[in-house]
């Protein structure tokens, strides 16, 4: 097949060409591909050309795992333009088992986008290390831990993760500072008599694990990250180990598009909608997120996809879960905003939703349009735009920019 006409854009930049698929692999890209004999042709003038979005922070609807809640996920992945979804293990039952990755592969080919799988460190139940390594050879990518696991089990996993040269994924939050907490900690909070969760809950805890990042020497992963002053602590340490020339520790900050759209404003009326964790924060900090993101300090984005039905949503503010659910507009929303009001190039989009994730993952064949990568690509109208209209939405009644028309995952078109 070849795709025809289109705007090709990745990392490495832009051009108008077209681009040949054979076999799930991208075979040949150029500016203009004569075609062969019955091979098929798709016209994709007037758009965009993009490699899938790779989405490093997503949970199964209402934290259940099951073949039709990995299916649903699946679906709304691949329609907001992501090819490839990071599940994280924290669920019921949890994915950190046999028979939780064993699921995930049982369904392999049922799935639109991929969903790969990683390993938390330490078994809820029995507060012992889980077995790492049985689970990273049924397929495990990574591995979860949270910032207040005991520190010598924390210590034995990253031991692992540089075995097997996989990243580990940190949940940064003192869960005795955040407990009962609603909503981000400040005048709105107070006016409307909610109890909150300071910032200190997430930047004691990223400063913690970052001391633990160094001194292992891994790939770290640090989720969803929505202070500045967190990534003010990973930058200095960045800049103390590039001074050293320490090239062997990687830290990657990450943040969700929610906290670059949205502040806790809209949490006013008590609209269980907003209410997301980690919690929106003000104005000030939104936007001092965006600018951390375009000079590069944050180089990842997540959808935060943690869909919640209503009967846990329609809820007071204190009782109801925290959890959004915008997963199927992903790539319309992170366009909206790096795009269209803060005029990145389509080269830099590209690099933020697709080529880092790649990265962080180590994988060698995703995230760029180029001979030999998989052919997990996805074709964007730039010029659509389109009205939310779901009223449990924080985003009701908003205006997104750009739209996913078509999706290609191994080579195969996705139907939605």
């Amino acid at each position: 097949m070849i795709i025809k006409g289109a705007m090709v854009c990745d990392a490495n930049g832009e051009q108008r060409g077209d681009v040949r698929i054979k076999e799930g692999k991208i075979t040949q890209v150029g500016r203009s591909i004569l075609p062969q004999d019955n091979e098929e042709i798709l016209d994709a003038e007037n758009l965009v050309l993009l490699p899938g979005a790779i989405d490093l922070n997503t949970r199964v609807s209402d934290g259940i795992l099951s073949k039709e809640n990995l299916l649903k996920l699946s679906h709304k992945a691949a329609m907001g333009g992501i090819t490839q979804a990071l599940l994280l293990p924290d669920c019921k039952p949890t994915l950190s088992s046999e028979l939780g990755l064993e699921l995930l592969n049982a369904i392999k080919e049922e799935l639109r986008a991929e969903i790969i799988g990683i390993a938390e460190a330490v078994n809820v139940e029995s507060k012992k290390l889980n077995e790492l390594a049985l689970l990273y050879k049924k397929g495990a990518k990574g591995i979860f831990a949270k910032s207040n696991t005991d520190g010598n089990l924390l210590r034995r996993a990253c031991e692992f993760a540089e075995m097997f040269d996989v990243p580990m994924f940190f949940a940064c939050e003192d869960e005795s500072l955040s407990a009962n907490g609603a909503m981000n900690d400040g005048e709105l909070s107070s006016l409307l008599g909610l109890p909150a969760i300071p910032t200190l809950s997430e930047t004691k805890e990223v400063a913690q694990m970052s001391e633990m990042a160094r001194f292992m020497g891994v790939k770290s992963v640090f989720l969803a990250i929505a202070s500045q002053r967190s990534v003010e602590i990973i930058q200095q340490l960045k800049n103390t180990l590039s001074k050293k020339r320490d090239q062997k520790v990687q830290l990657h900050l990450q943040t969700s598009i929610h906290h670059l759209l949205l502040t806790e404003n809209l949490c006013r009326n008590y609209n269980t909608a907003a209410k997301i964790k980690p919690p929106l924060k003000s104005e000030s900090t939104r936007k001092q997120l965006v600018e951390s993101l375009k000079k590069g300090d944050i180089a990842l984005l997540t959808s935060l996809q943690s869909e919640k039905s209503l009967t846990q949503k329609d809820l007071a503010f204190e009782e109801a879960a925290f959890g959004v659910d915008m997963i199927a507009n992903f790539m319309g929303l992170c366009y909206t905003l790096l795009v269209k009001t803060e005029h990145l190039t389509l080269s830099e989009f590209s690099r933020i939703l697709s080529f880092n994730p790649a990265n962080v993952l180590g994988f060698t064949q995703k995230g760029l349009i180029a001979q030999g990568y998989d052919a997990d690509l996805v074709l964007f109208d730039p010029k659509a735009t389109s009205a939310v209209d779901d009223t449990e939405s924080p985003y009701y009644d908003s205006i997104i920019h750009g739209q996913v028309k078509r999706v290609f995952v191994g080579g195969k078109e996705i139907i939605f």
